[in-house]
């Protein structure tokens, strides 16, 4: 019987799926938008329980989106668990996904375990700038660099062949200019580049409008089939932010939502984020609680 109870291309298809989502279809009137999402999901097949949590919000041309939101979900089933924490607002977004499971098999072979647990989280956000100010005329060709400043990390190994443990951390930064259609993407895989400091830049001119929009998703999955370890963790609860650098002095940087994208969002204090962030503190502690007990 194999003990993985998904394939290796559901990590793939959740990876997809984050892609999609980053860039929604959006209705011409719509002027700035926050959404996000939550799923803390573990399943114990032998027990035949399976417990979850979702929470999402999605406030469309609302006040709501110009202030930090938090999401925090958990579940457990057995033996395992599963932390997905996000906070954020227009130009921050933070994402904390962990899970842990038994090993399927004690030293004799038998099944003890069989199973899953996947915490996956995504932030979206989307405004828009009217380019004008400095003096400009109508028409004077400019241009803006969006600036994405990413700092987080993944757990060791964040693959296992046969897909039973992963970890996944994925950005993109958008700018659009809806008025000639061109567009500048950025998208970061924690796979594969650094965390730090990476930009994009879009040609305009002044009388236009743009569109600035990010992502943020992470993912950790861990089956009773995992061979590597017990665990999964995706830590990007430091910080995505996001800031816009024009061409030229004094051109407007304020979004329709009234974030000003020339400075970043200022980071909660440190007692604002003891409490918000209280559950992937949580998660992160008992995820190496586990994994020590598991070894």
């Amino acid at each position: 019987m194999s003990h993985t109870p998904t394939p290796a291309s559901a990590s793939i298809f959740r990876v997809a799926a984050a892609l999609l989502l980053a860039a929604p279809a959006l209705a011409a009137a719509q002027s700035y938008q926050l959404t996000a999402y939550a799923r803390a999901n573990t399943n114990d097949f032998l027990g035949n329980v399976g417990k979850s949590d979702y929470q999402s919000f999605d406030w469309q041309d609302k006040p709501q989106a110009r202030a930090l939101n938090t999401l925090d979900a958990q579940s457990a089933a057995g033996g395992g668990g599963a932390t997905a924490s996000f906070l954020g607002t227009i130009g921050l977004l933070k994402a904390y996904a962990s899970a842990t499971y038994p090993r399927c098999c004690d030293a004799q072979g038998r099944t003890v375990a069989y199973g899953y647990a996947n915490g996956t989280v995504q932030g979206n956000f989307y405004d828009t700038v009217v380019v004008a100010g400095g003096g400009l005329a109508a028409g004077t060709p400019v241009s803006y660099r969006l600036d994405l400043r990413i700092n987080g990390s993944l757990s060791t190994p964040a693959f296992e062949s046969g897909g039973a443990l992963s970890a996944e951390g994925i950005a993109e930064a958008r700018l659009v200019d809806r008025d000639s259609r061109q567009e500048a993407i950025l998208r970061w895989d924690a796979k594969k580049q650094a965390t730090g400091v990476y930009s994009l830049t879009l040609d305009t001119q002044v009388g236009h409008t743009l569109s600035v929009s990010g992502m943020l998703f992470a993912d950790a999955y861990v089956g009773s089939g995992a061979v590597t370890a017990r665990s999964a963790e995706s830590d990007f609860y430091h910080s995505a932010g996001y800031t816009l650098a024009p061409s030229v002095a004094g051109l407007n940087t304020m979004g329709a939502s009234g974030h000003d994208f020339a400075s970043a969002v200022p980071e909660p204090t440190s007692a604002l984020l003891a409490g918000l962030g209280l559950v992937a503190v949580f998660g992160q502690r008992r995820l190496r609680r586990n994994s020590a007990a598991w070894a």
